[in-house]
């Protein structure tokens, strides 16, 4: 059996406040980021290159409702912040 050490650390609770601070200034930056970007509406060939998938994969995340099709008819469009969602989620990094 192998024994992996790993170190502990001992943080009273100024510096765990600090710590906390620093992360949670940290997310609300990129909250306040994204939501000030404005939406762009990609085709989706489009979105597969930028989510470096095929254009199947594309319709493929729209029928298992991982993605939404903004278009109308045939017509598949994607939304940026539909991909930024889908880039932020931890389980897309595992389909991927």
């Amino acid at each position: 059996m192998n024994i992996v050490e790993t170190p502990v650390y001992q943080v009273n609770s100024t510096q765990l406040e600090w710590i906390l601070q620093k992360i949670l200034d940290k997310k609300f930056e990129e909250y306040i980021e994204r939501s000030y970007r404005p939406e762009v509406i990609y085709t989706r060939d489009e979105a597969a290159k930028l989510l470096n998938v095929r254009p199947n994969t594309i319709s493929n995340y729209i029928d298992n409702k991982i993605l939404t099709n903004r278009g109308i008819g045939r017509k598949i469009l994607i939304s940026s912040k539909e991909i930024d969602r889908l880039l932020n989620k931890s389980t897309f990094r595992n389909i991927a």
